[in-house]
């Protein structure tokens, strides 16, 4: 039990650790320092370690949880906290599986299209970026 205890502890302390890391100081840090094109670069080059962080880390956090607190025994309180766990472990799989994808798509299809001095189309691939950003 205490093993179990310490994964989930580690692992929900490695994940927001990453999470804070990469919001609060590595991102800002970044866009301050490099053009917008090697931010970018930089960017699409981390962000696969950062998703497969989230997924281990929520999947441990789930599979603990489970495992510390039988279904059987479920309170109000622990179905408030799983559910928040999942819908945390669902939305970094959103992110990392289908919004990710999209938005270095678009990055390259917006720099391309600047590259070939299409303004219009890298105004219009700008806009989309922004709303899938």
């Amino acid at each position: 039990m205490a093993f179990l205890r310490f994964i989930h502890f580690f692992a929900f302390i490695f994940w927001y650790g990453t999470l804070l890391y990469f919001t609060l100081i590595q991102a800002p840090l970044l866009f301050k320092s490099l053009p917008r094109e090697m931010f970018g670069l930089v960017q699409s080059k981390l962000f696969p370690a950062y998703y497969l962080i989230s997924y281990i880390c929520g999947t441990l956090l789930v599979v603990t949880y489970h495992l510390l607190h039988p279904l059987k025994n479920y309170v109000s309180q622990d179905c408030v906290k799983i559910t928040a766990l999942c819908l945390m472990l669902l939305f970094s799989l959103g992110q990392g599986l289908w919004i990710g994808p999209q938005v270095a798509k678009l990055r390259l299809e917006r720099q391309a299209a600047g590259e070939k001095k299409d303004e219009t189309a890298a105004e219009k691939l700008k806009i989309e970026f922004g709303k899938a950003h």
